[in-house]
């Protein structure tokens, strides 16, 4: 079983976004949770059209799939993509990644129902161009990994730690009546 220091040791080490990796695991850590808990009710936050924003959802949970726990659409990997993309990524990058997106549902389109050859293919290309400042499909699984592991899902169901304790008050009697 994973711990959290070593879940926040990957998402530290694995940082793909370059203005977030200057931030210490802690902090990285701590980012992704404040992303999960600005999502509120909505249904994303614009920056993808709905169409796009299943796409991710779709893709992550290819990567991150409902098992004997919830997987990454669950997890709201995809809103939690988009967030980060829209907060952290410069533009250059934000458009690689809806470019990337669009490639991504026009192979889908071409090959119908064949989500795992599709993802295969896209992931072949990527490794295939090995592109130094990285790639949407590096990105994406990246995001899908750094949001799970920093949703409650991910924490709680996954890696089996509950990192969301109750209140605490030390000023409490242990013992009825006790000073």
């Amino acid at each position: 079983m994973t711990t959290r220091r070593e879940a926040i040791r990957l998402l530290g080490g694995a940082c793909a976004v370059p203005a977030l990796a200057a931030l210490t695991p802690e902090d990285l850590f701590a980012l992704g949770e404040r992303t999960h808990a600005s999502l509120g009710v909505a249904r994303g936050s614009g920056f993808f059209d709905m169409h796009q924003l299943q796409t991710v959802a779709a893709a992550a949970d290819r990567i991150i799939p409902t098992t004997d726990t919830p997987g990454a659409r669950a997890a709201e990997c995809h809103r939690f993509a988009e967030k980060i993309v829209q907060d952290h990524y410069e533009p250059p990058r934000q458009k690689r990644f809806v470019a990337g997106l669009v490639d991504l549902d026009a192979r889908a389109s071409r090959l119908q129902q064949r989500q795992d050859t599709v993802l295969h293919a896209v992931e072949a290309d990527a490794l295939a161009a090995a592109a130094k400042d990285g790639s949407f499909w590096r990105d994406l699984k990246y995001l899908t990994i750094y949001g799970y592991y920093t949703s409650q899902i991910g924490i709680e169901q996954e890696l089996k730690t509950n990192f969301y304790p109750g209140r605490y008050d030390g000023c409490v009697p242990l013992v009825k009546g006790a000073n």
